[in-house]
């Protein structure tokens, strides 16, 4: 298949002059722009996995680690599936290069043609899919839940309908947000998706009560919509029109499908992925499900409000300088990228090893969330966090690559990890149980990363390797070191103060205690090894706070 032809793809040198220029006429410094884009994304992502994990425990605490909520995330794999194929990375790493393209042009009303067709189109094929995985649902639950029984198959299968509404409106509203990220507007989009999670609190707390865990798929319905909604005045606010058309045959959309292609394929082979860690978990002891699901969310906080944050905040950066040939700019911004992200997930990866089971009881551990589930839950994170580093790295690579309008590299790493996830899970659950499943999505995540680096050396002529090896033993060792001193400092506390772990006050001042020590025995031994790392932190929360630059030239 030959590439479809797009007019006008090259910038010309008055754009460029223009988009150089831009930066130092009166306006905020790139690096300004990005640090005030990384803190409020950041500070949205800490209050939306705060709101995450209070739903969780409301949720726990209700129903317990058992078949209702094993049942409920269960039913979350189709609707999730449909929205990760139709648009979540698949749809954002399209849309924003070719939305930019037109902007950068001086074309605004035709990137506005684009947004309108492609909203249009998403609303089509995500209402359709969702109908039609309602009508087959109940031939299509059973064949990803088959260790469930019938009673809580049944039930699965009734939350599956119910929460098929939220693809549709989840949809709309990553597309409504991609566009305004477009524009730098990052705090509306970072902020829905609080309402997302205080629609499901709600629902915890008003409906399961009364219609059991099945108030919880109402929730998510209803969430998803809030999603939406808070987003739309701001779209209104960048002076553009959204309209009716449906022009399948815009260049534009045409790019934009030619760019999903490899990477909904991808998405595909990793929505598989989903399904077959499901259909396993359902056949491990009851509770499995949940402490899998458990596990992975309080690994995907620091992966959320870290990694997530600084890739989506880089990416129209990258996208722009990527679309102006300065590959030399893209190289420099994502190898300083990688080494504060490694500098930071590391001590976190020591923290959440060897505190896990405090870590797991101090989130959960309430209500009929038991302790047997706690245990569960700890195993499952413990394997998790030995790839949160590479779960970090990964959203910022992709991007690079979605930069550069290379959809297909990330997308074959993808399929290929996947490929070995799958069978690597099979082998690992009769012996691991929950925790071999864990175990194999971090392996695979960390030849993920391998590949993805490799490929990106070749395309960018290189990514500063010998700072990259240099940061990332150094931050090594500082985190290996801060493991050492919070695993021995646990140790002595379950000596000398044997009961203080059996209350949730106890667990909570270990937590601290111990989180505040490591971080201070890594800050300290990252001094000592003279991790440049901390320097560019402090510049980066020092631009954060100066005035704008106001002369010409000033960065």
């Amino acid at each position: 298949m030959s590439e479809p032809p797009v007019a006008d793809e090259t910038l010309d040198e008055s754009v460029q002059e223009r988009l150089d220029a831009s930066p130092t006429m009166g306006q905020p410094s790139a690096g300004r722009v990005l640090a005030q884009a990384s803190l409020i994304l950041t500070v949205a992502a800490l209050a939306s996995r705060a709101l995450g994990w209070l739903r969780l425990l409301v949720i726990g605490s209700q129903f317990g680690a058992g078949r209702e909520l094993d049942a409920y995330f269960a039913a979350f794999r189709i609707p999730d599936a449909i929205f990760q194929l139709v648009v979540a990375g698949a749809l954002s790493a399209a849309l924003i290069p070719v939305f930019q393209g037109y902007r950068a042009r001086g074309d605004e009303a035709e990137a506005w043609r684009l947004a309108s067709s492609v909203i249009n189109l998403v609303v089509i094929a995500l209402s359709a899919f969702s109908l039609l995985m309602a009508i087959f649902a109940p031939w299509i639950v059973p064949l990803i839940t088959p260790g469930f029984d019938a009673p809580t198959t049944e039930l699965t299968i009734r939350m599956t309908r119910v929460m098929l509404l939220s693809p549709v409106f989840i949809g709309m509203g990553a597309v409504v947000s991609g566009i305004l990220n477009s524009y730098e507007r990052f705090a509306v989009p970072a902020i829905a998706p609080l309402l997302y999670n205080l629609a499901i609190i709600a629902a915890a707390i008003v409906l399961a009560p009364l219609i059991g865990v099945e108030g919880l798929a109402v929730g998510v319905a209803v969430g998803s919509l809030a999603h939406l909604l808070i987003q739309l005045p701001q779209v209104a606010s960048v002076g553009q029109r959204y309209d009716l058309s449906l022009s399948i045959n815009h260049p534009g959309v045409r790019r934009v499908a030619w760019l999903m292609a490899p990477r909904t394929l991808g998405l595909a082979a990793v929505q598989i992925n989903f399904l077959a860690s499901t259909l396993l978990a359902t056949g491990q002891p009851e509770g499995s499900v949940t402490a899998y699901n458990y596990g992975f969310q309080l690994m995907q906080v620091p992966v959320g409000v870290v990694g997530v944050s600084v890739a989506i905040a880089l990416f129209p950066r990258l996208s722009r300088d990527a679309a102006l040939g300065n590959l030399d700019v893209v190289r420099h911004q994502l190898s300083s990228a990688i080494r504060v992200l490694l500098f930071i997930a590391l001590p976190l990866t020591a923290v959440m090893t060897v505190l896990r089971e405090p870590l797991t009881a101090v989130f959960f551990q309430y209500g009929l969330f038991s302790r047997q589930s706690t245990d569960l839950t700890a195993v499952a994170l413990l394997y998790f966090t030995l790839g949160l580093a590479a779960q970090c790295l990964v959203p910022i690579l992709a991007r690079a690559f979605y930069a550069l309008q290379d959809t297909a590299t990330p997308v074959l790493w993808a399929i290929v990890t996947v490929a070995l996830n799958i069978p690597l899970m099979v082998w690992l659950v009769g012996p691991m149980g929950v925790g071999g499943l864990a175990l194999a999505l971090s392996v695979t995540a960390s030849l993920e990363v391998f590949g993805l680096l490799w490929a990106l050396r070749g395309r960018l002529g290189g990514l500063d390797g010998r700072e990259l090896l240099s940061s990332l033993l150094r931050s090594s060792a500082a985190a290996a070191a801060t493991a050492l001193v919070m695993f021995g400092g646990l140790q002595l506390t379950q000596i000398s103060l044997p009961t203080l772990l059996d209350h949730a006050l106890g667990r909570l001042v270990v937590l601290l205690v111990l989180s505040v020590l490591g971080g201070a025995v890594f800050l300290g031994a990252a001094a000592l090894l003279r991790s440049q790392e901390i320097g560019e932190l402090r510049g980066l929360l020092g631009r954060r706070f100066r005035p704008a630059d106001s002369v010409p030239g000033g960065q």
